[in-house]
């Protein structure tokens, strides 16, 4: 299959502040374009694509101050992004940290209905980050945090996923991932049956339920997916719409070898996509008929991390996994995320964004917009 790539990159560089809807005009207008290969032949529905629209992230290390959003700059933005023909999902995220938590209505209810209403979908992580030591009540607590998400959305057509807590495999990212938080795996699986037993009690049939995995190759790792089988179950097997997968090529994870970054991060996304589906997810007895969804998939700018190389690790990504989603079963594809937390920051951790801080894109925006347009 092949994509629609603009060369015309000058009309997606850094523009003044609010002219990201005329420089991304200019481009649609003005530039040429051509057949770009990214895949072999690959049979299947095409991906549904999304992306994480905010720009603040947890982060492994330490964080400075985000920029504020601007919340009509970043509609704009994702409406440009889009292929208004095919669904595009924004991928947020809510937080339980104990009985005194916001609900998810609190913390995330206008920015649902904000992307709704403009006709995206949208799917919401909840993440278990409890402040206290006590995973018996805080994973009751997250249990009732997740029915409350599935009851407090689920009338709206445009709320399609809920993801029960994030990365629960990682334990020593306190900032980001779950895994550090006593009774993570409990609350993985006692959410994934709470949340479709709401769902399907309440008649929300349009809520796929689902959780991710962060790639790893620990040695820990085979242990974890039994423990999930273990305590989750059939009811936790049969509650289960899709297997997420977190993998950023060159960034996190093994480590990527040799000097091409675009072979390199076609290896990992190839190894991490096999490592999950025949390796790990049998061990808790999962069945192939389940789908992967690619939660999050990113590479940052930042210090000796230019914007060609984020363009490469994008293209290279996207062409494995729309090259394998026949074999693999892959039905979604995000990408993290729509714009930098901080351009100006020192951490690349500050700059995963497909847009500057400003919402001025970089050249991936314009290389991630044709092939939503190609493949979605």
């Amino acid at each position: 299959m092949a994509a629609v790539v603009c060369h015309a990159r000058r009309c997606l560089s850094r523009a003044g502040p609010g002219s990201l809807a005329v420089a991304l005009l200019l481009c649609a207008v003005l530039c040429t374009c051509v057949q770009a290969a990214v895949a072999g032949p690959s049979s299947g529905s095409p991906l549904v694509f999304g992306i994480y629209p905010g720009g603040g992230a947890g982060t492994v290390g330490p964080a400075g101050e985000a920029t504020p959003e601007n919340t009509s700059e970043r509609l704009a933005a994702l409406q440009l992004l889009r292929d208004p023909e095919h669904p595009f999902v924004l991928h947020i995220y809510a937080s339980y940290s104990g009985p005194d938590s916001e609900s998810p209505a609190e913390q995330v209810g206008r920015s649902i209905a904000q992307f709704t209403k403009a006709g995206f979908q949208v799917e919401l992580v909840l993440t278990y980050r409890p402040a206290g030591r006590d995973p018996a009540r805080d994973v009751a607590g997250y249990t009732e945090f997740v029915r409350s998400a599935v009851q407090d959305f689920g009338s709206n057509p445009g709320f399609v996923s809920i993801q029960v807590t994030n990365e629960a495999n990682v334990r020593d990212a306190p900032n980001a991932a779950d895994g550090y938080y006593p009774g993570a795996e409990d609350a993985l699986t006692r959410g994934v049956i709470a949340a479709k037993t709401e769902a399907r009690t309440d008649g929300f049939a349009q809520i796929a339920v689902g959780f991710n995995w962060a790639y790893s190759l620990g040695l820990g790792e085979a242990a974890f997916w039994q423990r999930l089988g273990r305590r989750g179950g059939a009811a936790f097997r049969g509650a289960l719409d899709w297997v997420g997968l977190d993998v950023y090529p060159g960034t996190w994870g093994p480590r990527a070898t040799g000097d091409d970054l675009a072979a390199a991060s076609r290896r990992t996304m190839l190894q991490s996509l096999s490592t999950l589906r025949t390796r790990l997810m049998p061990l808790a007895h999962i069945p192939s008929s389940v789908p992967l969804h690619i939660c999050e998939n990113g590479y940052p700018t930042g210090p000796k991390r230019t914007d060609a190389m984020q363009v490469s690790v994008l293209r290279a990504a996207i062409a494995t996994v729309n090259a394998t989603r026949s074999a693999y079963h892959i039905t979604d594809y995000r990408w993290f995320d729509l714009r930098d937390a901080r351009s100006s920051d020192s951490s690349f951790e500050s700059q995963y964004g497909l847009m500057h801080d400003d919402y001025t894109p970089k050249p991936a925006f314009g290389v991630y917009r044709s092939l939503v347009a190609a493949l979605g």
